[in-house]
């Protein structure tokens, strides 16, 4: 292969690697929390998590309004021992809409409902190691 075809070949290989490896979708932390987004794109919310030392995050309610995003379902990352957990969303109209998640440390819960009736906080900052307690994290999504 010429130095010339291989050039010309790079930018189609990079394309293939992109959808192979499902990169190119947008991905927000938890200092984002004021996003905003095209109709049609599709993004995730990456939170750290390790769910080995009982760091684990729900959806919690009430839900996104359904007419601007869809939920497309949550995946954990464990590979590297940092971990992390990913919440996928498409976004399907023009508008607003709040995701909530409940981050959840130490085992401290087991599920959204499992907090619902105690008051539990609305974080301020990101969650550390060090965070003792379960706190909402509120993300604010406009959809143009």
């Amino acid at each position: 292969m010429s130095m010339r075809s291989a050039l010309r070949a790079a930018p189609a290989l990079a394309a293939l690697l992109l959808v192979l490896t499902g990169c190119g979708e947008a991905a927000y932390e938890t200092d984002e929390r004021t996003i905003t987004v095209d109709n049609g794109e599709e993004f995730t919310l990456k939170v750290p998590a390790n769910p080995e030392l009982g760091q684990n995050w729900y959806l919690a309610s009430p839900r996104a309004d359904a007419d601007v995003l869809k939920y497309r379902g949550d995946r954990e990352d464990t590979g590297d021992g940092d971990g992390a957990q990913f919440f996928d969303f498409t976004a399907l109209s023009p508008g607003k809409a709040t995701v909530k998640l409940l981050f959840c440390p130490y085992g401290r819960c087991h599920s959204s409902d499992e907090v619902s009736s105690e008051p539990v906080p609305t974080a301020t900052g990101t969650p550390k190691n060090s965070d003792q307690e379960a706190a909402y994290y509120l993300y604010t999504i406009t959809v143009r």
